[in-house]
C-alpha cells in the first residue's frame, strides 16, 4: 500500500560513508627519503618533509576498499554531495622490517578546493559539500580535485612528514 507524502514532509537521508584504506610501504619510503631518491626538506624540528610526486605515489602506497588491502581502488574517489569519505591509514608489513618499529600519525587533509569538512569527533572522516555554483573560483562540480593528505611517521628513530594528493570527485546526489 502506497501512502502519498505531502510537500511539507521531509525525508531524512542518512549520509553514506565510503572508507578508503591507505596502505603505506613505510620502510621503502623512509629508505628512499634517507638515500636522496625523494627530495626532502627539514622543518626545523628534525622532521624530514616530503611531497610525493604523483608518478612515484604507486611505489609507496596504494588504496583499497578493504582492510586486507586486496580490493585495490584507484583515484578519483567519487562521493555524492552530503556523503562522507573516511581515510584509514595502515602500514604494509614486509619481511625485512618489524612493523612495531614504525609509528604513524594521521595529520589529515591540509588543502582542498572542494569543501571536505572534518566531521567533529571523527578523526579522518570528511563530509562532502559541493562548491557554491555562484563562486567563480571554485572547481566545477563535474571535475575531480586534489586533496593533500599529510601524515607523520617515525621509523628507526627518524621522523618524517609526507604529503600526497589523491583525487576526489564530488557529484550531485
Amino acid at each position: 500500500m502506497n501512502i502519498a507524502r505531502t510537500a511539507s514532509e521531509t525525508i531524512e537521508v542518512k549520509a553514506i560513508t565510503t572508507t578508503i584504506y591507505i596502505n603505506m610501504e613505510l620502510t621503502t619510503l623512509a629508505a628512499d627519503i634517507n638515500n636522496g631518491d625523494l627530495v626532502h626538506q627539514f622543518n626545523g624540528t628534525g622532521r624530514k618533509v616530503v611531497l610525493l610526486p604523483e608518478q612515484k605515489e604507486a611505489i609507496y602506497l596504494n588504496y583499497s576498499s578493504d582492510k586486507a588491502g586486496q580490493e585495490i581502488v584507484k583515484p578519483p574517489f567519487e562521493i555524492n554531495n552530503g556523503d562522507n569519505i573516511k581515510f584509514k591509514l595502515q602500514t604494509v608489513s614486509d619481511e625485512s622490517s618489524n612493523k612495531s618499529d614504525a609509528s604513524v600519525k594521521w595529520k589529515g587533509i591540509i588543502q582542498n578546493r572542494y569543501n571536505l569538512r572534518l566531521i567533529a569527533g571523527k578523526k579522518s572522516t570528511y563530509k562532502a559539500f559541493l562548491a557554491e555554483e555562484s563562486s567563480v573560483e571554485e572547481t566545477p562540480t563535474d571535475e575531480s580535485d586534489e586533496v593533500n593528505i599529510n601524515i607523520h611517521f617515525k621509523l628507526n628513530g627518524n621522523k618524517f612528514s609526507v604529503a600526497w594528493a589523491p583525487k576526489v570527485s564530488i557529484v550531485k546526489a
